[in-house]
């Protein structure tokens, strides 16, 4: 009897301990394991394009906004309203929206700051920085007058054209559209709280200690920045940019529009608009 306990003990310390060495072994073979087959840098969908920079995943063309995941459903801006009222400028959404990098599409436009980084963060993405913007341009080309938004880069034509549309406006990466076309919200913010933009004189980047911000975005204390212009284009409707002060600091954009000719390029970089701006000319794209 105690001979059969005995072997039954030798029995269970037999297998915990194979079990344990399994274990082992396989997160060994785990941590171990190559990347998967294909692309690294799946997006969300087939239609989801995203490229490897350096260490990201960044989306090949500029975002679109969809009702539904991966670039299915409605896409938005619309007329009117733009955005439904449950994905407001402020970012505080109660009904999600995504963000897809898709050839072939409008780019989405019309959009704070705010709810780019939503409708990224909804995707399992993110704005990129402006030091992972720069890095992702490199080698895109800069064709001034002659951008034509076909065979070069859109840099001088009366509106944006489609995704993916300008055959040799690729960066190095294999990152398309970022020279031109719309200018790019990145996640760095800069100096200056916003001022009307039929307000007074700019105040010549002379530091503002106390800036409180207006209520929608809470009426929060904004210090030791400067002043940049809240835009809203068209200027007209309750929301104009005439209407008042946003108190809000200066959002980036990079990478010039349509219109830019020659001061577009991988080194255009614009800190002039708040993060609560929205304009036909500004859209964005994403990373993880």
């Amino acid at each position: 009897m105690n001979a059969c306990k005995e072997t039954s003990r030798r029995d269970q310390f037999f297998m915990l301990f194979l079990f344990i060495t399994l274990l082992v072994a396989g997160a060994r073979v785990h941590a171990a394991a190559p990347p998967p087959e294909g692309n690294p840098c799946r997006g969300n969908s087939a239609n989801d394009i995203m490229v490897r920079v350096g260490p990201l995943c960044v989306d090949k063309y500029e975002a679109s906004v969809w009702s539904g995941p991966a670039g299915t459903g409605t896409q938005f801006p619309q007329s009117i309203p733009r955005y439904p009222a449950t994905f407001p400028e402020n970012g505080n959404w109660t009904e999600p929206l995504y963000a897809a990098s898709i050839k072939g599409v409008s780019p989405s436009t019309f959009v704070t700051w705010f709810q780019a980084q939503q409708a990224c963060a909804l995707s399992g993405k993110r704005l990129l920085t402006n030091a992972e913007w720069q890095m992702a341009a490199a080698g895109t080309p800069d064709p001034g007058l002659k951008g034509n938004g076909i065979t070069e880069c859109n840099t001088n034509t009366p509106g944006s054209v489609l995704t993916g549309s300008a055959a040799h406006c690729v960066s190095k990466w294999g990152v398309r559209d970022m020279v031109g076309n719309v200018n790019e919200w990145v996640a760095d913010w800069i100096q200056g709280p916003g001022i009307s933009a039929s307000g007074a004189p700019f105040p010549n980047w002379n530091p503002d200690w106390l800036t409180i911000t207006s209520a929608t975005y809470g009426n929060d204390y904004v210090g030791a920045i400067n002043e940049a212009v809240h835009l809203e284009a068209p200027q007209t409707g309750p929301n104009s940019a005439n209407a008042a002060p946003d108190g809000m600091p200066s959002g980036i954009v990079r990478g010039g529009y349509w219109g830019g000719q020659d001061l577009d390029g991988v080194f255009f970089l614009s800190a002039g608009h708040t993060p609560t701006s929205l304009d036909n000319a500004t859209g964005f794209r994403c990373a993880r």
